[in-house]
């Protein structure tokens, strides 16, 4: 034990087991101490990446997993904190972001464990950008790398209903404006109750992104995309967020 704590530092050890101890605040007080004091040893990636972890508001999150990414490139964790950034940016619909930082995942580390979900998700993006033939490519490398895994399950899946979803959707109204992502349900839950107050009907819809669950609230539905994008455009300049969402 002396020499895994002499290696890891003690902070870093004592935030691990922190973490496997569901004591949480305790594992971000040892973490940010073990970044404070030891900002040059190797073990400051994996300390960054469970603050990112372990962080409540999603854009700090972000940040630190960008800053691992940006740091510690060479490290055994920047692949994890670029697809975690990535899923932050998906939980904020922000998809053409999410799948930048996807394909610089598979582009920068090829060999990550990573690959078949890597691939599932920019399919998952291309398909709410529109852009079916660009999914099915990933979906079936998706299957491909992760055979037998679940990635491999769900990519099958979306490959057999991606025909003629983006018209059946807009049929039905399949257009939302997201005006919030929030880790913390109650955030979310007084958002939506905001704008009902006002008459706007709308939902909170769960997404459960590299281990977190986020709570997105959509108003509408909008029969056009036109539609909501003039909803949204209406919401920006009273200086509120809003984003067109595709169902």
């Amino acid at each position: 034990m002396i020499g895994l704590l002499f290696i890891l530092g003690a902070s870093l050890e004592q935030g691990l087991s922190a973490v496997r101890a569901g004591e949480y605040e305790a594992a971000r007080t040892h973490f940010a101490a073990f970044v404070s004091e030891r900002p040059g040893d190797p073990g400051v990636a994996l300390a960054t990446l469970w603050l990112a972890r372990l962080e409540q508001d999603p854009v700090t999150a972000r940040e630190l997993y960008l800053r691992v990414v940006a740091r510690h490139a060479n490290s055994a964790y920047a692949d994890s904190a670029l697809f975690e950034a990535a899923s932050v940016d998906y939980a904020f619909g922000l998809y053409k972001q999410a799948t930048t930082k996807l394909k610089q995942l598979l582009s920068l580390y090829p060999s990550t464990p990573l690959l078949a979900e890597t691939s599932y998700w920019l399919g998952i993006c291309y398909t709410i950008l529109g852009d079916n033939s660009t999914a099915a490519v990933h979906f079936q490398k998706a299957r491909s790398r992760g055979a037998g895994s679940i990635w491999s399950s769900l990519a099958a899946k979306e490959l057999e209903g991606i025909g003629g979803e983006t018209t059946t959707t807009a049929a039905q109204g399949g257009y939302a404006v997201q005006v919030g992502s929030f880790t913390d349900s109650s955030r979310a839950e007084k958002l939506l109750s905001d704008y009902q107050a006002k008459g706007r009907s709308g939902e909170i819809r769960q997404a459960v992104i590299a281990g977190k669950v986020y709570y997105r609230v959509w108003l509408g539905s909008f029969a056009t995309e036109q539609e909501a994008s003039a909803y949204a455009e209406d919401l920006k300049s009273q200086g509120k967020a809003a984003m067109v969402i595709k169902r």
